[in-house]
This record gives structure tokens, sequence and C-alpha cells, in this order.
């Protein structure tokens, strides 16, 4: 089968978009399941004043800590108020890669 052919299938079974966690993915990830309780600029949740502002997060953190965090936001704060956000792992990525671009 001709590399054209496989892409074109795994495009077409949303595969390979699934897998490819998009920073565009993300941010659309992030309206859905984190901004209610966060802000970035001025653009705020209802409850941005219980989760605070994601401003520059990329540059305080790296891609494994986001990960560890999102996953189980205690295992690197035991203080941490978020609970745990059910995410595939292509969400997780793109969520992360989001975050990672907020520098």
């Amino acid at each position: 089968m001709k590399t054209s052919t496989v892409l074109a299938t795994f495009l077409a079974a949303g595969i390979l978009h699934a897998t490819i966690g998009r920073a565009e993915d993300g941010k659309a990830l992030y309206d859905k399941k984190c901004k209610a309780c966060h802000s970035i600029g001025d653009d705020k949740g209802k409850f941005a004043d219980k989760g605070g502002p994601l401003d520059h997060v990329g540059s305080k953190r790296d891609e494994a800590w986001l990960k560890a965090y999102i996953a189980d936001p205690k295992s690197k704060m035991p203080d941490a108020k978020m609970p745990k956000i059910k995410l595939s792992p292509a969400e997780l990525d793109a969520v992360v890669k989001y975050m990672l671009e907020l520098k």
C-alpha cells in the first residue's frame, strides 16, 4: 500500500489527528475543560479566582511537569485545589503543547 493511501486512510479514520496532539486542539480543550477556573491575559473563566492565571506557564514549567500536574495535580503540589482532569493521552499532549506556547 502506498504511503499516501495509508496516510489518507488514517486521516479519514481520525487516527492520525488524534495521535498528533496539536496545540490548536489543546486550545479548544482548554476552552472546554480548563477556562472556567483559569485565565490567560484578560480572558477569564467564571471561577478564574480559584485556579488562577496561566500567563507565561510555558516559561515556568516543562512538558514533563505539566503532563504530570494536569494528570494528577497533587502529585506535584500536595495542596493543589485542581481536580484530576480526565484526558486521553492525545488530549493531554495537545493541552500541554498549548500550555508550552504560553510564554
